[in-house]
């Protein structure tokens, strides 16, 4: 079974928000990217952020499912963009099925876990 089948397509045009810091984590929570960009972005001060760009193959949304917490992240189309769309249990059974997806879930984690433990040692 493919991931499409897994998931629902979703598609966001040209500056739509996807969802912004502080809104509750709901379904829809995890999102695969197809085509175009998303910017996410982690505000820490009014003058301080962090932006991640993620492209085709990419996912995002996935840093709070976990923490039962509400966003600390905002999204934004970068141009239109098409996607596959999670829910959490979605999500799981696509790690489950697929070794190459759970990878680049991992993957994306980790590179974020960095970017963060960066931002530490620099305070």
């Amino acid at each position: 079974m493919k991931l499409a089948e897994r998931g629902k397509n979703v598609s966001f045009h040209s500056g739509q928000v996807i969802y912004k810091a502080d809104y509750l984590v709901a379904d829809p929570c995890a999102f695969l990217i197809i085509e175009g960009k998303v910017e996410v972005t982690h505000k820490y001060t009014a003058l301080e952020r962090e932006v991640f760009e993620h492209g085709p193959g990419e996912v995002f949304g996935v840093l709070e499912i976990y923490t039962g917490t509400p966003r600390i992240t905002e999204a934004v189309a970068k141009g239109d963009v098409h996607a596959i769309a999670f829910t959490r249990s979605e999500l799981e059974r696509n790690m489950i099925a697929d070794l190459r997806f759970a990878i680049l879930t991992i993957k994306l984690l980790s590179r974020i876990l960095r970017q963060v433990n960066l931002r530490i040692k620099k305070l």
